[in-house]
């Protein structure tokens, strides 16, 4: 080797000195980093009231043992509370001291409770062969933009008050009629969803449907039709909703409905009726009616059970569905 490339050649102590320095540089880098996010994340409100409420039992020790949890705690927070992408979605992190050490527990968020609590609400209304549109119904939306419509929502209301103040006490349902489209089913499922915010299960049944369903199952011998109307018949809250649609037989009005109301008015278990006919026409046209003939007697017979387990209110107004 020649002078020259002697004269390049870097000694190893030097190299050493080069490569320590640049280690060196790189920890503080690390350690202004490090003391720049500590800053950041003890700074945050939640971690300060959480210090505060805990000052007695914690030190700068244990602050510095546990800094990861802290900084657990504000990073999940911080992705939850900006839409990014949280370890557990739907969960909100809590600190907590527990044993004498800074722990992060996860609770369920308020929108993971109203979910929850929507689903147990949700379960609360059961449907036979009803639309979706009563599982969204809310009294808020329903319109009173006249008398009778004012009278049926009161109706409801003051049901409702009184059946939550004392539910081990009778009370009578309501019998709404009126015009197809002016809301008597959207009123039923608004009963039925403010009830179940109460834990009040409710039933609504279709009951021109529920007819039909009946019907088909005779002779079917994996159905046990006495189950069925077991199922309707001793729910706490009981909606029939569009009866006189039905086409009426002598066993569905006698073995069926009757039935149903008979169980009902012997327990005092409230029922709901929405009908295109007032009691007196349903009495007088539809009940009596079966191919058997007119049977007046059998028709009076089931109106005094509607009469005992409702009040009639009238509904009549503009059709909500044009």
């Amino acid at each position: 080797m020649d002078q020259a490339n002697k004269n390049r050649t870097q000694p190893t102590d030097t190299l050493n000195l080069g490569q320590t320095m640049a280690e060196a540089m790189q920890r503080n880098q690390l350690t202004e980093r490090y003391a720049k996010l500590k800053k950041t994340v003890l700074a945050d409100a939640d971690i300060q009231h959480f210090l505060a409420d805990h000052q007695s039992q914690l030190n700068k020790d244990v602050i510095e043992r546990d800094f990861a949890n802290l900084y657990e705690f504000y990073s999940q927070k911080k992705l939850a509370t900006q839409g990014g992408d949280p370890v557990h979605r739907g969960y909100d992190p809590v600190l907590a001291l527990i044993d004498q050490r800074i722990t992060v527990l996860y609770q369920p968020s308020k929108a993971t409770l109203q979910a929850q609590k929507m689903k147990e609400q949700a379960n609360l209304v059961a449907t036979i062969h009803m639309p979706n549109l009563v599982k969204r119904a809310e009294l808020d939306d329903f319109s009173m933009d006249d008398t009778d419509r004012i009278k049926a929502y009161t109706a409801v209301i003051d049901f409702i008050s009184a059946y939550l103040a004392d539910p081990k006490q009778f009370h009578k349902g309501v019998y709404i009629h009126g015009p197809y489209g002016v809301g008597k089913t959207h009123l039923m499922g608004a009963l039925a969803n403010e009830l179940a915010l109460e834990q009040v299960p409710v039933t609504l049944v279709h009951f021109p449907s529920l007819a039909v369903d009946m019907r088909s199952s005779i002779g079917d011998k994996s159905v046990n039709i006495q189950d069925k109307i077991t199922a309707i018949k001793a729910v706490p809250i009981l909606v029939l909703d569009d009866l006189g649609a039905e086409s009426l037989t002598p066993w569905i009005r006698d073995d069926i409905l009757g039935v149903i109301l008979e169980f009902r008015m012997q327990n005092d278990l409230p029922v709901f009726f929405t009908s295109n006919f007032s009691m007196e026409q349903l009495e007088k046209e539809h009940l009596p009616n079966t191919k058997d003939g007119y049977e007046p007697m059998k028709a009076e017979r089931i109106m005094q059970r509607i009469r005992y387990l409702s009040t009639e209110v009238g509904m009549y107004g503009e059709n909500k569905r044009l």
